[in-house]
This record gives structure tokens, C-alpha cells and sequence, in this order.
């Protein structure tokens, strides 16, 4: 079953978990799944946090591409062109904000992170009891398992 396609009304009633991952990457799926269900206020920030972060960065790499075509396309003094010393003056605020707001969501997500970590032993716990299950075939057949049961 590499890549199976389901109704939206299945999609939409059911949890799809990719079972084909390692124990880590199965452990990293079921912590996102426990913080929803426990703090979901807490995974609802962090995916903003991570939204806002990819945001800034996007501001800034704009912003440093506006300058540098400005500086690009100047003729003459780059002391007398008002056009390019306001760029350069809206770059230097924006990038001023856009840094504090960097900072303040690194600190925000190392308590994020730090908070997610009490879910940690739950999700290994689960994603080791997976792992236990379908190697129990191995012991005898009689414990071969599939998903429909």
C-alpha cells in the first residue's frame, strides 16, 4: 500500500498515520498527534510561530533584494539619490523589527519545545509498542497483525 487514495469522506473521519517511518519518525508523528489532543493550544502556536518565522524571512530577503537593485540601478552619488536612502532607511527599520520578532519567537519556541518534551515519553512508548507489534511475527505467525483488525 505505497501511497493509498482515499475518499474525502474517509479522509475526512478518519487520522491517516504513515506507519512506514523509523521509530523516531514515528515517535515525532504520535508527540504532534498527543500535544493536539492534551495542549492544543500549544501545537496551535507553534505552527503559528513556524508560519511567522518562514513570514520574516520572506520580508527580509525582499528587502534585501529591493536594496540591492537600488544600489544596482543608482546613477551617479549614492549620497544624493533620496529614492535609495529611503529604501536604505525602511530596510534598517523593518529588519530592526523583523529581528526583535526572530528573536522573540526562538525564545518562544524553546519553552514550546521544552513543554513538549513532557509528551515525549508517551510517544516513545507508543511508537515502541507499534514496533513490537509488527515484529511479533517473527516470534511465531500466529501474532501477524494487519491494520483491518
Amino acid at each position: 500500500m505505497g501511497n493509498p487514495a482515499y475518499s474525502p469522506e474517509i479522509s475526512a473521519r478518519t487520522a491517516i498515520i504513515d506507519f512506514t517511518v523509523t521509530i523516531t519518525g514515528l515517535e515525532d508523528q504520535l508527540l504532534g498527534r498527543v500535544i493536539r489532543m492534551e495542549k492544543s493550544d500549544l501545537e496551535t502556536e507553534r505552527i503559528r510561530l513556524v508560519e511567522d518565522v518562514i513570514e520574516n524571512k520572506a520580508t527580509m530577503k525582499e528587502l534585501e533584494d529591493s536594496l540591492l537593485a537600488k544600489l544596482n540601478s543608482v546613477e551617479g552619488s549614492l549620497v544624493d539619490d533620496e529614492e535609495l536612502i529611503n529604501v536604505l532607511q525602511d530596510t534598517k527599520t523593518t529588519a530592526s523589527e523583523v529581528g526583535k520578532k526572530l528573536q522573540v519567537a526562538a525564545e518562544t519556541e524553546k519553552k514550546i519545545n521544552a513543554a513538549r518534551e513532557e509528551f515525549r515519553g508517551v510517544a516513545t512508548r507508543g511508537s515502541i509498542l507499534y514496533f513490537l507489534i509488527v515484529e511479533l511475527s517473527k516470534v511465531n505467525t500466529m501474532y501477524q497483525t494487519a491494520l483491518r483488525q
